[in-house]
C-alpha cells in the first residue's frame, strides 16, 4: 500500500508539471521555476493552481515575506474590468510603497492574486488555496457578495478579510469572530444602509445639488434597476424604507445574465427616474435594452448611478449611446477628494505609476488603504521584540486594527497612510499604542465592533469624457 500510495503521488506530479528532482532529498522544486506551467511550488511540490491565480506582486523573492492575497474579478462576461484592474492598482501601490521601506519587522509582502471573474463559487476555491496551500494571513476581497461567500472559508481559518469594495449592509452584523474577541472581517468602506440615505435625500429634494445651470426637479416615479445580490437588494430595501412618498418599483436581474425581465418591469412602470444599483456589465446591457424599449430621456425618464457604476468603461461601452446618461448624477462612498492632501498625494503617485486618475474610478483609495490598514495590523501582530518576534496571524492583525482609531476620549497622534509617515505609524503600533488614521479615502473612524468606518459620499456628474464631482455630503442621522 505505501508504494501503491508512493506511485501514485509520483502520478499527480508528473500530470502537474513537475519534474522529479530527488538528488539532495525527495523535495520535488524549490521554486515555482522548478514547476510547469499552471503549477505552483508547495510545500516543496509543483502542485495546480486553481485558474485565474497566476499573478504574484510584491517581494516574490524575499526570504520570509508575509502572505496575502486578492481576490478580485478582473474579467467579467464583457471581458477585461477596468475598474478592477485600477483598484487592484491601488493595492499594488501601497504594496510597493510598505516594501521599499523594508515592510514591517524586518520582513515584506507578497500577494498573491486570483481573478474570480465575478463567481461565487469561483472564489470560494481560489480561497482554499490561499489559505490552505500558500497560507495568506489575510485576504482582499472586491464585492459584497463575493466577500460574503469568502468569509465562510476565511473566518474559520482565523484569516483576517479586508474588502474595498463590499457595501452590503449585511456585514454590519456578520458573525466573524470565531470564538475569539475581535472581529475577523474589516472593510474600508462605508455601509449601504448610508448610500440609501444620501440617495434618498437627494431624490427628495432635501439635499440641494451643487450644480449651477441645472436644476434637479425631484420625481414622483423612482425604478430601482438593481442586481440580485446583497449589494443590490440593500440599496433598494433602503429606498424602499426611506422614499415612502414616492411611489417606487424594482426590477432585478441576476449578475452576468440576462436582462430582458427586468426591462419589462421598467417598460410597465413607467419611472420619472430609474437608479441603477449594479455593475458596469450588466448596465451596459441594460441601458441601451431599456432605452429601445422607451425608458429612456426622450419619454421622461431621468438615470441615477450608484458607486459600482462610476466607470468609464460604462461609456466606452455605451458607445454612441452615451449621451443617454451625461448629464445624469451618482453617487459613491468619496474618493475624489483633490482638495485632501491625502487624497491628493496618492492621486498624484497613483497617476505617476499608473498614467490613469485614479478618482474615474470608484474604490480606488479605499484599495489603498486597505494595504497600508492590513501591513500596519502586522506591524503591530508582530511586537515590540524584533528579536522574538510573535507569529503574524489574521487574528493578530485584526487585534492591530481594533489601535487605529483611539477610543472615545483617548488622546493619539494622526497619520496619514501612505509612505511619509508609515514607519512612524509602523513603529507606534509595534510597541503596542493606539494612533489614529486619515486614509486617502477619508477619515476611517472605525467602530472596532462591526470593522466598518463611517464616510461622507461624492455627488457626482456623468460627463462625456468622465465623472466629476460636484459635492461632498455627510449622510443623515436615522
Amino acid at each position: 500500500m505505501r508504494a501503491l500510495g508512493m506511485m501514485t503521488l509520483g502520478m499527480a506530479l508528473l500530470t502537474s508539471g513537475c519534474s522529479f528532482t530527488t538528488a539532495g532529498g525527495l523535495s520535488e522544486c524549490d521554486t515555482s521555476g522548478d514547476c510547469g506551467t499552471n503549477s505552483i511550488c508547495t510545500a516543496g511540490f509543483c502542485l495546480p493552481q486553481p485558474a485565474g491565480c497566476g499573478q504574484v506582486f510584491g517581494a516574490t523573492s524575499a526570504a520570509n515575506a508575509i502572505p496575502l492575497g486578492a481576490l478580485v474579478p478582473l474579467t467579467n462576461r464583457s471581458g477585461s474590468a477596468e475598474i478592477e484592474q485600477q483598484r487592484l492598482n491601488g493595492l499594488k501601490l501601497a504594496l510597493d510603497e510598505v516594501n521599499s521601506l523594508e515592510g514591517v519587522g524586518g520582513r515584506q509582502f507578497v500577494l498573491y492574486v486570483c481573478d474570480t471573474q465575478a463567481d461565487v463559487e469561483n472564489a470560494k476555491t481560489q480561497a482554499r488555496w490561499l489559505v490552505d496551500d500558500k497560507k495568506t494571513v489575510a485576504v482582499f476581497s472586491a464585492g459584497s457578495a463575493q466577500t460574503i461567500g469568502i468569509s465562510s472559508i476565511t473566518i474559520p481559518k482565523n484569516v483576517l478579510l479586508m474588502s474595498h469594495t463590499a457595501t452590503s449592509a449585511a456585514f454590519t452584523s456578520l458573525e466573524d469572530k470565531n470564538g475569539g474577541t475581535v472581529g475577523l472581517v474589516w472593510r474600508t468602506t462605508p455601509s449601504d444602509a448610508l448610500q440609501g440615505r444620501v440617495i434618498a435625500d437627494v431624490l427628495r429634494g432635501t439635499t440641494v445639488i451643487n450644480d449651477p445651470g441645472a436644476t434637479f426637479v425631484s420625481p414622483n416615479k423612482v425604478g430601482v434597476a438593481y442586481v440580485n445580490d446583497t449589494y443590490g437588494q440593500g440599496l433598494y430595501s433602503s429606498l424602499l424604507s426611506r422614499l415612502t412618498t414616492k411611489q417606487l418599483d424594482g426590477a432585478q436581474y441576476e449578475r452576468n445574465s440576462d436582462v430582458a425581465g427586468a426591462v419589462n418591469r421598467l417598460v410597465a412602470f413607467k419611472p420619472d427616474l430609474t437608479v441603477l444599483a449594479g455593475f458596469t456589465e450588466d448596465n451596459s446591457r441594460l441601458l441601451p435594452a431599456a432605452v429601445s424599449a422607451g425608458v429612456s430621456m426622450a419619454n421622461g425618464n431621468r438615470w441615477f448611478l450608484t458607486d459600482a457604476s462610476k466607470d468609464p468603461t460604462l461609456l466606452t461601452n455605451l458607445g454612441a449611446g452615451k449621451s443617454e446618461i451625461v448629464g445624469s448624477y451618482g453617487t459613491a462612498p468619496a474618493s475624489a477628494r483633490p482638495q485632501e492632501p491625502t487624497y491628493k498625494f496618492f492621486a498624484d503617485r497613483f497617476t505617476t505609476a499608473y498614467k490613469v486618475d485614479p478618482g474615474q474610478f470608484s474604490f480606488t483609495a479605499h484599495a489603498y488603504d486597505a494595504m497600508y490598514l492590513v501591513t500596519l495590523g502586522a506591524a503591530y501582530a508582530i511586537g515590540n521584540d524584533l528579536g522574538n518576534p510573535q507569529p503574524v496571524t489574521g487574528t493578530r492583525i485584526a487585534e492591530g486594527l481594533t489601535k487605529v482609531t483611539p477610543a472615545a476620549g483617548q488622546t493619539a497622534t494622526s497619520y496619514q497612510l501612505g509612505p511619509v509617515q508609515f514607519t512612524n505609524a509602523r513603529d507606534s503600533l509595534r510597541h503596542g499604542r493606539s494612533i489614529n488614521v486619515q486614509g486617502a479615502s477619508g477619515e476611517l473612524d472605525f467602530n472596532n465592533d462591526t470593522g466598518e468606518a463611517p464616510s461622507p459620499y461624492e455627488l457626482f456628474k456623468v460627463e462625456a469624457n468622465g465623472f466629476r464631482t460636484l459635492q461632498l455630503i455627510n449622510p443623515s442621522a436615522d
